[in-house]
């Protein structure tokens, strides 16, 4: 038994416990006990490296998924959604989704249209989804060459985490979850924010540490989602640094992975917050010595121009009334909601960032 303590979120659409375990073995114990009506998706690496563990999980129809931005779509939920008519899934059945974000997102947008909502139990194998994603039951899909342009909201029933599943996850992965924790700690109480500066200086992108800063995430995190499920006002400071990482993503072909492009995001926010004297100068500051020392300086492609990012924006689903809903840092613990124009002044701010001071350096 793990010796974190489980989380129980409140969902207006029923209330679901997150369930920490220390072993694969004893996480889909949790699953093969409970009702046999079950349905599995599964990351396939996920599944070609824990498959021994997770034998017992044999017993129920299982598609395995491979992972890639390009099969986040309608045409994959097609895919999915024919394989359960075909395996006999009722109304009744519950879907079972095991690994990273990609796979959350294509259980919970399945789970919401299949016989108008099924449900369905989450068990994250990323250290991003385990520290972020997993609560607050939204999920998205990329439209045309656009991220995250369609999705919808639908709690889980049950979420297990299990660290075990980190062991086998490539270095890239986990800086990239650490890139998630970093915000996650920004939108909590400040001494998260203390916390998190102090594990890194100790103990780097360290695995064994890595269960305390899970559940210091996820607090963070609920205590938001619960406040604000469907993000009509609160939720939306979760968005921080996402609009100019999700630019990123979408630019460089996924190259450079979510956690270091909102760790970007996060960055940019940061000198922009500045130079509208809204964030501290002494903060974002910090934030950039800390980004440099700790986290992988990907290269941005000289294809990735201010114009370009800008325009991308424009699609973003933060978009209102021709303005973008910026969440902008005043400080740890302090972030607020900016309308801003996407207009010439942005992107010459843009560039202005790009000629003083990018974290990452332009090709």
């Amino acid at each position: 038994m793990s010796s974190q303590n489980d989380l129980v979120i409140k969902s207006i659409q029923g209330d679901y416990f997150v369930k920490f375990e220390d072993s694969i073995n004893a996480a889909v114990e949790r699953i093969s006990l409970g009702e046999n009506d079950y349905y599995l998706i599964i990351d396939s690496k996920v599944w070609e490296f824990h498959k021994e563990s997770m034998k017992s999980l044999s017993k129920f129809p299982r598609l395995l998924i491979d992972v890639s931005e390009s099969n986040k779509t309608l045409d994959q939920i097609g895919e999915i959604t024919e394989w359960l008519v075909q395996q006999g899934a009722t109304k009744s059945s519950s879907l079972i989704a095991i690994g990273g974000g990609m796979v959350q997102d294509l259980a919970t947008f399945t789970a919401h249209i299949y016989y108008r909502g099924i449900k369905w139990i989450y068990v994250p194998t990323t250290l991003l989804s385990q520290s972020d994603s997993c609560i607050g039951a939204k999920c998205a899909l990329n439209l045309l060459h656009f991220k995250n342009q369609l999705g919808v909201i639908h709690s889980p029933s049950l979420v297990i985490i299990c660290s075990e599943f980190l062991s086998t996850l490539e270095n890239l992965d986990y800086s990239s979850g650490y890139g998630e924790i970093l915000k996650l700690s920004l939108t909590g109480k400040f001494e998260f924010y203390e916390d998190f500066k102090n594990h890194l200086a100790k103990n780097g992108f360290a695995r064994k540490e890595v269960s305390e800063l899970i559940w210091k995430s996820l607090k963070a995190k609920q205590n938001i989602v619960e406040l604000d499920e469907y993000e009509s006002d609160l939720r939306r400071i979760l968005n921080y640094g996402h609009s100019f990482g999700h630019a990123l993503e979408s630019l460089t072909e996924h190259k450079i992975p979510h956690g270091a492009a909102i760790i970007f995001g996060m960055d940019l926010m940061n000198y922009l917050g500045t130079n509208w004297k809204i964030t501290d100068p002494n903060f974002s500051e910090e934030f950039s010595d800390l980004a440099r020392k700790y986290f992988v300086n990907y290269i941005i492609p000289k294809s990735v121009t201010p114009e370009l990012l800008v325009s991308t924006l424009r699609t973003d689903k933060k978009m209102s009334n021709g303005k973008m809903n910026f969440a902008v840092a005043v400080k740890p613990g302090d972030i607020i909601i900016y309308n801003c124009a996407l207009d010439q002044q942005l992107v010459d701010l843009v560039s202005k960032y790009f000629d003083d001071k990018p974290i990452f350096p332009i090709d």
